[in-house]
């Protein structure tokens, strides 16, 4: 019974090895402009900060409580690519402040 233990922990071992070293390539950290927080207020979650602006055009991330009041606009459905909404970023809630993530 022990044996068999040990080979499994042993075939466990291995496989999680190789998995690691086939599964890590280089990470490209160069994620383009990032766009700058406008607001230094804390956000406590993702839902305390968005856009500068309503219906997907903002083009820099900021706290609600200095963003737009969108609550009577009414949008087209379109957005422009650069907007952080509906382009390459999403607006969230990062060590307090409102930032945006970016993909590449």
């Amino acid at each position: 019974m022990r044996r068999t233990r040990s080979v499994s922990l042993t075939a466990l071992a291995l496989g999680a090895a190789l998995g690691w070293l086939v599964g890590c390539g280089p990470v490209d950290t160069d994620f383009g402009e990032i766009p700058e927080p406008l607001s230094n207020r804390v956000c406590y979650k993702d839902s305390d900060c968005t856009g500068n602006a309503c219906c997907g055009e903002g083009t820099n991330p900021t706290h609600v409580q200095d963003g737009p009041n969108c609550s009577n606009v009414r949008c087209s459905g379109t957005c422009p690519a650069n907007g952080i909404d509906c382009g390459r970023c999403l607006v969230i809630c990062r060590d307090s402040r409102c930032e945006a993530a970016c993909q590449q």
